[in-house]
């Protein structure tokens, strides 16, 4: 902020030596602008906005002195200058001027009492033509004995401003001082409620109103908005390691490290504990990645000094959503975007994920994605499934305990009161199917709970404890319910009770069934307590799935003759086109995996359909286009160390059109790790042989490739690929 417009000894000359006190006969002949001056305090008062306040006052204002233009400027500590808050009547640039330059603001400080600057007594007359005035008239605002403010006041004539009429004005402004140091006070401590003391930044209560805000904003512009959610990995290790102090210390080193690499548009907020958000306004999925990235590596580089110029390095986990694409309210965008940081935080951490409709809660994938049905076996999953097939256990048992009885409606279910969950299986005759897999996990509702606390005697079911019982089965219209039901119950511990439900087809099944069934119920207790041990061993066999799909690896080289050199140039691809695209090392390590699982389910598939030299039928296309299904299923059972990218593997046959397949994502809302598959496995295809075509040229395959750019492929990444293949770097 400058002073350099006009000299000291030029603004002495205009302080003017007055008092703001009125002569009796001075008030008798202004009792209107009096009148004006006892209600002013009144009328402000009303108001507990600051912007609202000053908007107020200087309508009041106009009532009692003729001025063309008004601002006015407030001192802050923290930059210890007087800052432009408001003004009226100014142009673009003059206002810029008035903001850069400053050229009456600081003499308000100086000398503490009004001035009356004319054209004619400075040197400096350009400074009036550019602001438009010919008089301007400066009036200090004061509380606690210090100035905090100044208002300025101009005319386009000479003597516009009279004494009485600058005595008037600044006896308003000091009646309303008052009010000025409440709402000043009033915004300080609003700004303590809404800013972390910690860090400096926003805090949760802030960023809740303002994403509220930004999405109101975003909806009315049509413009998208994303959202950051950041953690800091391995926080709680870091402070039980180095002290909670030390873990202080580093929220205030990212409290600055993140606004120091994002946009001044963009708000910032500790959103609880080591946990951060961003909102950054009109940015799609793709911005938001670049920004993430930029703030992740930012945070990678720096060093924490702790104790003993001991330096350690910290990394960030981040996920993101994006407003309207992938969330309709705020919350949704909040839990879509925590989706996306517990999916970074699984895949290893320090990465950036952007949210897909496959990241949900580790549960939410289990329950939607089991159990995977296509016209051909998948010999490994099925293979690892029949190990602990409670269903088909459930039948052979009923067969094996009333081998007369013939086929019959069973129904299994376990209550867990502890976790809160029935395990349910079950064979129905009406559909002549099975669950399709070996037992349903569903909640425990309050009601079935309540009801369940009576099974403790084995009995035919009343019409009364049917209807209990069908309310809360899923697809409970599968059943036989007007046929007799039988319950066996047995105990498996203090909070595990199993029940077996038999649908009875006549009567002198009952009879049957009696005699089958001893006093001690020992046969139907032995056959609870094997479909329990069943359900609990298909729970444990994943331990066993990861170390068979590493060994499934070398087993599927020899199944495809020509996947072996597939998967190993698909990962070379992989690599460099991470690097060219300057993606960090974890993700590159990860895509690399990527490449040897992504098309292990082609291996369920009949070799009859994938070395058929002659095209594909609508059937065998469908049995085909599943593999992306099944390849993700295996790759959930990857051993630890090897960490494959689900999404990558589940939608790199997606299309940016949104005409691929298995869920027909289209642009953005496809991961960015299966648009980077999906170029270099179609080039790898397209430049190897196949039984069905022999191989293209590298020329060939990057013009089929390009001329798919916006319909199969992501543009922007068709062109980044296309240029390193060109470049030999690949």
């Amino acid at each position: 902020m400058t002073t350099t417009f006009f000299s000291e000894a030029e603004m002495a000359s205009c302080a003017l030596d007055i008092s703001p006190d009125l002569t009796s006969e001075t008030l008798q002949k202004n009792t209107k602008s009096v009148n004006l001056l006892l209600k002013a305090p009144i009328y402000f008062a009303t108001s507990y906005d600051k912007n609202l306040t000053i908007e107020m006052f200087v309508s009041f204002a106009r009532k009692i002195i003729p001025y063309k233009k008004i601002a006015f400027c407030m001192w802050d500590e923290p930059t210890n200058s007087m800052n432009l808050v408001f003004q009226r009547g100014f142009t673009d640039p003059q206002v810029n001027l008035l903001k850069t330059h400053a050229p009456f603001s600081t003499w308000v400080h100086t000398f503490e009492k009004p001035l009356l600057i004319r054209e004619i007594d400075v040197q400096r007359q350009d400074i009036f033509q550019t602001l438009g005035f010919a008089e301007a008239l400066i009036i200090p605002v004061s509380w606690e004995g210090k100035i905090r403010g100044g208002w300025q006041l101009f005319a386009p004539k000479p003597n516009t401003f009279s004494l009485n009429d600058i005595q008037l004005f600044w006896i308003l402004t000091m009646q309303c001082e008052l009010i000025f140091q409440n709402l000043t006070k009033r915004e300080q401590i609003q700004k303590l409620a809404i800013v972390d003391s910690l860090t400096g930044l926003y805090n949760r209560r802030f960023f809740d109103s303002q994403l509220k805000k930004e999405i109101d904003r975003s909806q009315r512009n049509n413009a998208p908005l994303s959202l950051l959610m950041i953690d800091i990995d391995d926080f709680k290790h870091f402070n039980d390691q180095y002290s909670h102090q030390a873990g202080d210390y580093v929220l205030r080193e990212i409290g600055s490290i993140l606004p120091g690499n994002a946009r001044t548009v963009d708000t910032i907020c500790r959103y609880g504990g080591e946990e951060f958000s961003i909102i950054l306004p009109s940015t799609d999925p793709v911005g938001a990645f670049l920004i993430s990235e930029r703030l992740r590596k930012a945070a990678e580089s720096h060093s924490y000094l702790i104790e003993h110029n001991k330096y350690v390095h910290l990394t960030l986990s981040i996920g993101i959503a994006c407003y309207p694409q992938m969330a309709t309210t705020d919350s949704d965008l909040v839990r879509k975007a925590d989706n996306a940081l517990y999916e970074a935080k699984r895949l290893g951490k320090n990465r950036s994920i952007i949210f897909s409709p496959q990241i949900t809660t580790t549960k939410q994938l289990d329950d939607s994605k089991q159990g995977i049905s296509i016209g051909t076996v998948d010999f490994f999953m099925e293979g690892i499934r029949s190990l602990t097939d409670v269903s088909r256990l459930l039948t052979s048992l009923m067969h094996i305990i009333f081998p007369k009885l013939g086929k019959m409606e069973s129904l299994y279910l376990e209550i867990d009161r502890k976790d809160r969950h029935a395990f349910l299986v079950s064979e129905s005759c009406q559909t002549n199917t099975m669950l399709s897999e070996p037992y349903k996990k569903i909640p425990l509702a309050t009601p079935l709970q309540g009801a369940s606390t009576g099974w403790d005697t084995s009995k035919a079911l009343t019409l009364e404890e049917k209807q209990q019982l069908r309310s809360f089965l899923p697809d409970s219209a599968c059943y036989s319910w007007e046929k007799s039901i039988y319950r066996h119950c047995h105990r498996l511990s203090a909070n595990r009770q199993g029940s077996l439900f038999i649908f009875l087809d006549e009567e002198h099944h009952e009879q049957q069934l009696s005699d089958a069934y001893t006093n001690d119920g020992f046969r139907f207790n032995e056959m609870i307590s094997l479909i329990s041990e069943g359900i609990t061993m298909h729970q444990q066999q994943r331990s066993f799935c990861r170390l068979a799909a590493h060994k499934l690896i070398a087993l599927s080289e020899t199944a495809l003759p020509y996947f072996k050199h597939h998967s190993s140039q698909v990962s070379r691809l992989l690599t460099d086109f991470a690097e060219a695209l300057d993606l960090s090392e974890d993700m590159a390590n990860t895509l690399t995996d990527t490449a040897y699982f992504y098309d292990l389910g082609l291996i369920s598939i009949s070799h009859d359909i994938l070395l058929k030299d002659a095209p594909l039928n609508a059937r065998e296309r469908k049995i085909c286009e599943q593999h992306p299904l099944l390849s993700w299923e295996i790759a959930k059972f990857s051993p630890k160390a090897v960490d494959p990218d689900k999404n990558a593997i589940l939608h790199h046959h997606e299309c940016f059109d949104g005409s691929g397949y298995p869920d027909h994502l289209s642009g953005s809302d496809i991961p960015l790790t299966a648009r980077i598959l999906a170029l270099a496995d179609t080039y790898a295809a397209m430049t190897s042989s196949r039984p069905y075509r022999s191989a293209m040229t590298a020329n060939q395959a990057l013009k089929e490739i390009s001329s798919l750019a916006g319909s199969r492929f992501d543009p922007v990444l068709t062109q980044e690929f296309c240029s390193l293949i060109k470049a030999g770097h690949a």
